[in-house]
């Protein structure tokens, strides 16, 4: 056997064992992405999107974009989930994951109000068979983006196995407004208050039940709501001329 035949085949040795154990990495790592979070799940996922391939980088994708929107790093969860979309119909990717993938897409689009695209993937979500809590709400929130307020009550009240945490109790609160039933969105954020949550949750909260009070006329509930929600953080531009505006009206500035 000649030297550059020995060589050839010493080469294609290396690679088939590099090959391997290339493999063996990324299966290591596929199970640390999907199974971790923080820094080591997020390293992990970045490694199995690199050298992975066909259904594991699809399932690395999303729980990327999953790690990214807990950073509210929404850009970055928005790339990820689109990147995912191309191969998501794949025999190996089961519905439930199809669903998720479509009902985070809905709610990356309705946050940067797309509320047609948003639609288009919640409806998605739902065609694939997803019931689960992510799904109505991102359905619901396209409902209320786009006007259909009595569409989005009808499906929040009769969906069955959503948690009644603040985001459920605050898209009912959205939807009811819509429709001008201020009440029964002040009874939904009502709810939503009894539940504990951390402070910048309870800001959100707080933020809508003031403005919920100020169309009730309910001006003290109003300026006490608001002006927590200021006080906590809460991204309310219109929070300081609708606590001017209260106050003048209860006379604390006579």
């Amino acid at each position: 056997m000649s030297n550059i035949v020995k060589w050839a085949l010493m080469a294609l040795a290396a690679v088939a064992v590099g090959y391997a154990a290339l493999r063996v990495m990324a299966n290591t790592q596929k199970e640390a992405c999907l199974s971790g979070e923080g820094r080591p799940a997020m390293e992990a996922c970045t490694f199995v999107v690199k050298w992975g391939g066909g259904d594991k980088k699809t399932e690395a994708l999303f729980k990327r974009s999953r790690l990214y929107a807990r950073q509210q790093l929404h850009e970055r969860e928005r790339l990820d989930l689109e990147a995912a979309l191309p191969a998501i119909n794949s025999a190996g990717i089961k519905p439930a994951l199809r669903a998720e993938v479509y009902a985070a897409l809905s709610a990356a689009y309705g946050r940067g109000g797309d509320a047609e695209k948003a639609l288009k993937f919640s409806e998605l979500a739902v065609q694939t068979g997803g019931s689960g809590p992510a799904v109505y709400l991102a359905l619901a929130g396209s409902y209320i983006d786009l006007g259909r307020h009595a569409e989005a009550v009808a499906l929040l009240e009769k969906a069955g196995g959503l948690e009644k945490n603040h985001t459920y109790y605050n898209a009912l609160a959205a939807a009811y407004s819509g429709k001008g039933d201020y009440r029964k969105a002040y009874d939904a954020l009502k709810a939503a208050l009894k539940v504990k949550a951390p402070r910048p949750v309870l800001a959100e909260t707080a933020k809508q039940m003031g403005m919920v009070c100020f169309e009730l006329k309910m001006y003290k509930e109003a300026d006490l709501y608001l002006g927590y929600a200021q006080r906590s953080g809460a991204d309310c531009p219109e929070c300081p001329l609708l606590l001017t505006t209260i106050r003048e009206s209860l006379g604390a500035y006579q």
